[in-house]
């Protein structure tokens, strides 16, 4: 048999194959390499809109200077604000919002078929986003333009539709290994979220698109964990396990809240300001202000992106005051909603992991007297980023063990993990959607019920 041909037999439904591990690990270093782009795309922004410099170096774990441009500052969002929707409105209407929803519509309403310039101009309208100031994450993004990636691969060499599904799912993993050097944790979500197909072939060709992307970051920026190493080494209390499945349940009611928060915003902003581009630089002009007084308050830009710095700070218990934590909750959640509600393009993933550090860091705090255990701040910090993320995108086997590839807090998994299932099935008991399919069930696409008939009805063609 040649070689061509025996690639395209090993793809097809009843005879796969190694074919499957190539293609996997082709959307895989494909969409490593544009993390690395993307990374430096969004430095090279934000050095030049924030700090007036130029150059794509820049540690997403250290704060950001504080600008030069004073109380200008509140006007650099506004100019972003425009760039995007100019993009969004003239180019691509698929780079507005998360982008994990966007996959999910592409699954299950268009058999896996995504525009490849998404590749392109989605990390472009993030980067520009992030860049001048907006406060949203690279994961969700990366993800898209990853899940496009697999999506052109799927194309050139025409495979049927429920495979080009799974080479999305590739893509996603990939992309959200590549951005948190997560490869097991992007491969979890990837299964859970996007691909719940557990045939041997398709589980191994995508854990090696994650791992091929992951090395691809690595070799660039180095094989460190994206946050700073809480200590909790005095923690060995298995009897506190129940504790865990109520921080799990304040995450969810948060998790709820911000859910609410985001639809409400984009609902009142589309009612209010039906003009594009007054609803976007509305509200970037409010996240401008947030901005600016936060800085002033505290002295750095805690709202900016992914929050990455300021989660180390919690994790490192260098915040020490309760009632600044809750401030910085409520105020990253507010921001998070003007910028992707209004118009932006951002992920979710790192806001909610900020939030769950915020409020798990405030509970320790106010518990450590009262249960004497050292360092629980740190603790529920850790377990509060994997509850709130599980709850908010319905990531629940994927939070918990990309809270410990994102801080090599490995014995943290066992609490982690009660908290994450606790949070995702109380907001369940109140929401069925997570923040991603909250606004295709609006569009009359309800995914999780149709998950598995949808690769059914592939499976016959």
């Amino acid at each position: 048999m040649k070689p061509s041909a025996w690639f395209h037999r090993s793809l097809e439904p009843h005879h796969e194959g190694p074919g499957l591990i190539l293609l996997g690990a082709g959307v895989g270093l494909l969409t490593g390499l544009g993390a690395v782009l993307f990374h430096y795309l969004i430095a090279a922004i934000h050095n030049a809109a924030i700090l007036g410099t130029y150059g794509i170096v820049q540690n997403a774990r250290e704060h950001t200077p504080v600008s030069p441009w004073g109380v200008w500052i509140i006007l650099v969002p506004v100019i972003g604000a425009l760039l995007v929707t100019v993009l969004v409105r003239n180019f691509a209407p698929e780079a507005q919002g998360a982008g994990v929803s966007q996959v999910l519509r592409a699954v299950h309403a268009d058999r896996g078929h995504m525009r490849p310039v998404i590749a392109i101009l989605r990390p472009v309208a993030t980067a520009i986003t992030i860049g001048t100031g907006g406060s949203a994450g690279r994961e969700g993004p990366a993800m898209q333009f990853g899940a496009a990636i697999g999506a052109l691969v799927g194309y050139l060499f025409r495979v049927q539709d429920h495979r080009r599904i799974h080479l999305l799912g590739c893509g996603v993993g990939a992309g959200i290994a590549a951005v948190f050097n997560a490869p097991l944790g992007g491969w979890f979500l990837a299964m859970e979220v996007i691909v719940p197909d557990w045939r041997p072939w398709t589980v191994l060709s995508t854990l090696v698109a994650t791992a091929s992307a992951s090395w691809v970051t690595q070799e660039v920026f180095g094989s460190g964990h994206l946050f700073a190493h809480a200590d909790i080494s005095h923690w060995n209390g298995s009897l506190m396990l129940p504790t865990f499945a109520v921080v799990g349940s304040l995450m969810a009611l948060m998790s709820l809240g911000f859910i609410r928060l985001m639809d409400r915003v984009d609902a009142y902003s589309r009612k209010r300001l039906q003009n594009p581009y007054a609803r976007h630089m509305s509200g970037m002009l409010l996240v401008g202000i947030l901005l600016y007084v936060t800085s002033r308050l505290t002295g750095h830009y805690y709202l900016i992106g992914g929050s990455y710095a300021g989660i180390s700070d919690i994790l490192l218990h260098q915040m020490h005051w309760p009632l600044l934590l809750l401030l910085l909750l409520a105020l990253k959640a507010i921001a998070t909603s003007l910028t992707i509600g209004t118009g932006g393009s951002g992920g979710i993933f790192s806001p909610s992991l900020f939030m769950g550090a915020a409020l798990g860091s405030c509970l320790g705090m106010l518990l450590e007297p009262a249960i004497g255990v050292p360092h629980l701040a740190a603790l529920f910090a850790l377990c509060g980023m994997a509850g709130m993320v599980a709850a908010t995108t319905g990531a629940l086997l994927s939070a918990p063990v990309m809270v410990v590839e994102l801080t090599g807090n490995y014995h943290v998994l066992l609490p982690a993990m009660v908290t994450a299932l606790t949070a995702f099935a109380v907001r369940r008991v109140f929401l069925q959607d997570s923040i991603y399919t909250l606004p295709l069930h609006r569009e009359g696409l309800p995914v999780p019920e149709n998950h598995y008939i949808v690769e059914e009805k592939m499976d016959d063609k």
